[in-house]
């Protein structure tokens, strides 16, 4: 049998509906993941990749669901690989104790939504990209208005214009929009949370190549690597790997994590 887009929601529902065990694991963890790489579970517009099939490279993978509608929207996950397997590497645990449940996911998020009037906000683009790597893009506090240690996307988009889109910890007037899409098309989280995130990747303020999320890694653009703020061409965004004319692929020093923004509501 042909497992489409509408059987696979009808059986991951009937699933959610049945009773629950102590053995069953948490609803939307890393198995809901794995489940959206099968044909037909996304939309042919979505790039995606399940963790089992990230490269060796990575360390960790952020997820990020920016759906509109639906249980599932408006989660994050961040994953930290462990030997052959994919676990959780972090989980606001308090969040999760105000609701005496296991935690599947890691924390809500708020992503993109429409704003009339602003041409430059909209949805959070969907796709897989590395984390930008580069010393003007690193934030240790607050940044633009309302971005608290932001961590940028490594995109340029065919004009060259940069992409503003981030992970962010938003202000505490925004926590109770968490859940649902309400950014210009970042994706916003607790300060706490993104205090975590931080951590993780620049524990003690150590950052690029003292940072130990950091190695060679695929690269999803074509032109030179430079730590300059000049434009980068060439993109993929859907996680395919870029080569050479000799077949070697394209690699750049980098933080070992990358950023998979998707919707399973379209």
């Amino acid at each position: 049998m042909t497992l489409n887009r509408r059987h696979f929601l009808a059986t991951s529902l009937s699933a959610l509906a049945a009773p629950a065990l102590a053995s069953q694991p948490a609803p939307y963890g890393i198995d809901y993941l794995e489940g959206l790489a099968e044909p037909g579970a996304l939309h042919e517009s979505q790039a995606f990749i399940a963790p089992s099939a990230l490269h060796e490279a990575y360390s960790h993978a952020i997820y990020v669901n920016t759906s509109f509608y639906g249980d599932s929207r408006q989660k994050l996950w961040l994953l930290e690989r462990q030997g052959a397997s994919w676990d959780l590497g972090l989980r606001d645990d308090a969040y999760w104790q105000r609701r005496d449940v296991q935690g599947g996911y890691s924390f809500p998020v708020s992503s993109g939504a429409l704003h009339a009037g602003n041409s430059r906000a909209g949805p959070t683009p969907s796709g897989i990209f590395n984390i930008d790597e580069r010393s003007g893009r690193y934030r240790s506090g607050w940044g633009s208005p309302g971005m608290y240690k932001a961590m940028y996307i490594d995109l340029h988009y065919n004009s060259g214009r940069m992409s503003g889109v981030a992970m962010h910890g938003t202000t505490s007037g925004r926590y109770s929009a968490l859940g649902r899409p309400a950014s210009h098309g970042c994706v916003r989280v607790t300060q706490s949370n993104m205090d975590a995130v931080h951590a993780l990747f620049h524990p003690g303020g150590a950052r690029r190549e003292d940072s130990p999320l950091w190695g060679e890694v695929p690269r999803y653009f074509t032109s030179e690597v430079s730590n300059e703020m000049s434009v980068r061409r060439g993109y993929t965004r859907d996680g395919s790997l870029l080569t050479d004319d000799s077949g070697a692929v394209l690699t750049k020093m980098g933080y070992t994590a990358l950023f998979v923004f998707f919707r399973d509501d379209v």
